[in-house]
C-alpha cells in the first residue's frame, strides 16, 4: 500500500513513533514459547501470539484506528466469508487484529474505562452521543457505538465485538511500546504505577508483544495475508 509524505497515516504514526523515541521506548523480540492460551495474568511482552496462527487462512488485520468499530467489522467479515463461502472455520481460518496507535487502549476492560474516562481521548461516542464508560468494543451494549455510513448511525453488529471475535479464533495483539506511551499520556510522572493497575486489567486472551512493528512483519514470515483498516 503506497502512502504520500503528508497522508494522515503517515503523520498520525510519524507522531505515535516521536512520542515513543522522546520516551526511551524500545522492543527487543524474545524467543516463542510453548502453545497454551495467555492468562490474563501474563503481561510480559512475548511472541507467544505466534503460537495461535495455525489456520490454513490467515490474515493480520492492521488496526491502528477505530474507527468506531469499522475495523472489527472487516475482521468480522472475514471470518463470515471464508465460513459461508468457502465452507472453512476456526482452527482452519486465524484472524490476527493489532492494538496500537489508538487502538492501543481498547484492550483493557471497563473497570479501566470509567475510571480514566478512556473514550474521550478516544472520541468514542454511544448512540446518545454521550462517552461511554464501559470497553464498547468487548461487549458493546446495545446500539453503542454506532457507525457511519453516509451519514446515516448503525449499530455494531455484537458479533464484531472483540470478544465475539476471540471465540471464533481471532487473536489479538497489543503493542507494549504504544502501551508504555499511552502510560505516559495518562499518568505522566506516575506512569509506572498506572501501568501496573491496567496490567491487571488487560483483556483475557489479549497478547502484548513487544513492538508492532515487528509483529506485524513477523506475521506476514508465518504466512499471513496483509490488510489495513
Amino acid at each position: 500500500m503506497s502512502e504520500t509524505p503528508n497522508s494522515p497515516r503517515r503523520e498520525f504514526l510519524g507522531k505515535i513513533a516521536a512520542g515513543a523515541v522522546a520516551l526511551g521506548l524500545t522492543g527487543s523480540v524474545s524467543t516463542v514459547f510453548a502453545s497454551e492460551r495467555r492468562p490474563s495474568s501474563d503481561i510480559v511482552p512475548s511472541d507467544k501470539w505466534l503460537t495461535e496462527v495455525t489456520g490454513k487462512h490467515r490474515q493480520i488485520f492492521d488496526m491502528p484506528q477505530h474507527e468506531n468499530g469499522m475495523g472489527l467489522l472487516h475482521v468480522r467479515n472475514y471470518l463470515n466469508t471464508m465460513r459461508d463461502t468457502y465452507k472453512v472455520k476456526h482452527p482452519d481460518v486465524t484472524a490476527v487484529v493489532t492494538l496500537y496507535g489508538m487502538t492501543t487502549l481498547l484492550g483493557f476492560n471497563d473497570a479501566m474505562w470509567a475510571k480514566y474516562g478512556i473514550a474521550n481521548p478516544l472520541k468514542v461516542m454511544d448512540a446518545s452521543n454521550a462517552a461511554p464508560k464501559e470497553n464498547v468494543f468487548y461487549n458493546p451494549p446495545a446500539g453503542s457505538p454506532t457507525l457511519s455510513i453516509s451519514g446515516a448511525p448503525i449499530p455494531i453488529p455484537a458479533d464484531s465485538s472483540i470478544a465475539a471475535l476471540q471465540q471464533r479464533g481471532a487473536v489479538f495483539i497489543l503493542c507494549n511500546n504504544a502501551f508504555n506511551l499511552w502510560m505516559h499520556l495518562l499518568g505522566k510522572e506516575k506512569a509506572p504505577d498506572l501501568r501496573k493497575e491496567f496490567e491487571a486489567n488487560m483483556l483475557p486472551g489479549v497478547y502484548l508483544v513487544p513492538a508492532m512493528v515487528v509483529a506485524i512483519n513477523q506475521a506476514q514470515t508465518h504466512g499471513c495475508s496483509y490488510m489495513y483498516l
